[in-house]
């Protein structure tokens, strides 16, 4: 069983259930991934009822390896993860596989690489004896497809995609934050096999910068009178208005570029509720419109992030968003001087939804967001 691409990875515990556990397998690629990969296997390890052992190679002095193994247990097999493998390369030399390959009937192990050579020794051995899991570097993880459904059936739960979506608007993209919140989400529902929405909304508390897409979402929903009471909320979790504020301002930043990219790419719009289609063509966007190296702000800004935001992009031009940045820069002053947060706030929305309406992309969707009225008082009277 030498090489399980990633949509296989559940074949490889399917194996690992039946008792065919490989003496060495190696993740190589796409770091985050590959640490998330081999912390579920071990797992699936211990729970079937392995001995599992970390060890640190860079804290180990001897260069003999096979020293640190020890020798076979009673029963099952020894598995060891090997943490820092990829700087210490030189000990897995020929020596070394020759007593993996003696000591393969009892014990395993596990190692993370970055990067690590076709013709290494310990690469030739995994390809004729263990398993390698590639994982292309410059990946964008769908975690639409692979992951979430994957942390969900070790619970035995399952979620529909628009909960989904909604569990990484509110989390983000770090793996390790999306299991321990489907981990509560398991806890909280029970016996009851699917997740929902209503049940996202009650447990999953969002970071500060993926609570601006809860926001922003129900504002496009709601209008002004809608985003308001998400902001209530937000602010009764404890989130500090000026924290808010700055993610505001960091979101408008990037929606400022990315209504400059509609502008030269304007089919992109017609993917708000596409994101595979949205993904591929942004990718070539990027290389089209910046040849060399893209904004930052966009570059290192996950696809998925990207594609929650189109649809705001979409309905406002970029001569718009100098008189939003005031806005923004407004708000901050009042802030500053004890203004009231959800009046300060709301009046932004309010402004936002004239904004929008005043814009050419604005058309039918300006007037869903101006669901208060700009000339009407709204709850605080402007």
């Amino acid at each position: 069983m030498p090489v399980f691409k990633r949509p296989h990875f559940e074949k490889l515990l399917s194996l690992a259930s039946q008792g065919r556990i490989a003496p060495v397998y190696l993740f190589v690629g796409d770091l985050p991934l590959a640490q998330d990969l081999s912390r579920r296997l071990t797992k699936h390890f211990r729970d079937l009822g392995q001995e599992v052992q970390s060890l640190d190679l860079s804290e180990k002095a001897p260069q003999d390896l096979k020293a640190l193994f020890g020798t076979p247990c009673l029963l099952g097999r020894k598995i060891f993860v090997l943490e820092g493998a990829e700087n210490a390369l030189a000990r897995f030399d020929e020596d070394f596989i020759s007593f993996l390959e003696k000591a393969k009937s009892w014990l395993t192990i596990l190692a993370v690489f970055q990067k690590l050579r076709e013709n290494h020794p310990l690469y030739l051995y995994a390809l004729e004896k263990g398993v390698i899991v590639p994982l292309p570097e410059q990946r964008e993880r769908d975690l639409l497809r692979y992951e979430i459904p994957e942390i969900l059936a070790t619970f035995g739960k399952k979620m529909d995609r628009k909960a989904a979506e909604e569990l990484v608007a509110l989390v983000g993209e770090d793996l390790h934050a999306l299991e321990q919140e489907i981990e509560k989400l398991s806890l909280y529902v029970g016996d009851r096999p699917i997740i929902t929405e209503d049940d996202l909304r009650e447990v999953v508390s969002p970071r500060p910068e993926s609570a601006l897409y809860a926001l922003v979402e129900t504002y496009l929903k709601h209008g002004p009178e809608g985003a308001l009471k998400t902001l209530e909320e937000l602010l009764t979790q404890g989130i500090h208005p000026l924290a808010l504020l700055s993610t505001l301002i960091t979101y408008f930043k990037r929606l400022y570029l990315l209504s400059e990219v509609l502008q030269k790419a304007p089919e992109l719009s017609r993917f708000q509720k596409k994101y595979i289609p949205f993904r591929e063509r942004f990718k070539e966007v990027l290389k089209e419109l910046f040849p060399e190296h893209p904004p930052r702000s966009l570059a290192k800004f996950h696809p998925y992030a990207v594609f929650k935001m189109l649809p705001l992009a979409s309905h406002l031009s970029p001569e718009r968003f100098p008189a939003i940045f005031s806005a923004l820069v407004t708000v901050d002053s009042k802030l500053k001087r004890g203004g009231a947060p959800l009046e300060e706030f709301y009046a932004f929305f309010l402004f936002l939804s004239r904004e929008i309406q005043a814009s050419p992309q604005g058309g039918r969707a300006g007037r869903a967001v101006g669901a208060t009225s700009p000339g009407a008082p709204g709850r605080f009277g402007r």
